[in-house]
């Protein structure tokens, strides 16, 4: 297997447990009949540390866009993925939009918008394993300034790390 093929792959068992994830937020929120029940749940500390959560790995799904125009991968299947991403992730956030004060913690469009991060040349800016966006930042750099870890040779985001762990497969890509 060619090393894009290898990438590409990883890339694809990414956004499917990606989208599995927010479904599952999706189908949570559904199954809630009332609408001030499903305030309550949200509102709780334990239904603002899931959305976190789940917002978390949308920022992971971003990253991976990024990273794949980075890379210049233009493959339909993972674009289609990365349409389906975005189709449950706007549904959720209809079920958030009922309640304001949830919905102005979620992080704006622009704050995860990864498509303007260009891999550099520089040996110092290493690719994240997992989204294959750039993990060390430079001064004035539009990426985030997550804490990225060392991993046999590999730089990982943490979060993209922890999602792949936790989500996805027991070894890092």
């Amino acid at each position: 297997m060619c090393i894009m093929e290898a990438k590409v792959n990883s890339l694809q068992k990414c956004l499917n447990s990606i989208y599995k994830v927010i479904r599952t937020a999706n189908d949570t929120m559904c199954a809630i009949s009332k609408p001030s029940v499903c305030s309550e749940v949200l509102l709780s500390p334990q239904g603002i540390a899931y959305i976190s959560g789940v917002t978390e790995v949308y920022r992971v799904a971003k990253r991976v866009e990024g990273g794949m125009k980075t890379l210049d991968i233009s493959n339909e299947t993972l674009q289609h993925s990365l349409r389906d991403i975005e189709i449950i992730w706007n549904n959720l956030q209809a079920f958030l939009s009922f309640n304001p004060s949830m919905l102005q913690m979620l992080p704006a469009k622009s704050t995860i918008d990864c498509s303007a991060v260009i891999a550099s040349g520089n040996a110092q800016n290493e690719t994240c394993g997992v989204c294959q966006l750039r993990t060390l930042n430079e001064p004035n750099d539009l990426n985030d300034t997550e804490n990225s870890i060392l991993h046999n040779g590999c730089c990982y985001h943490a979060s993209c790390a922890n999602f792949w762990l936790n989500c996805v497969d027991s070894n890092l890509p």
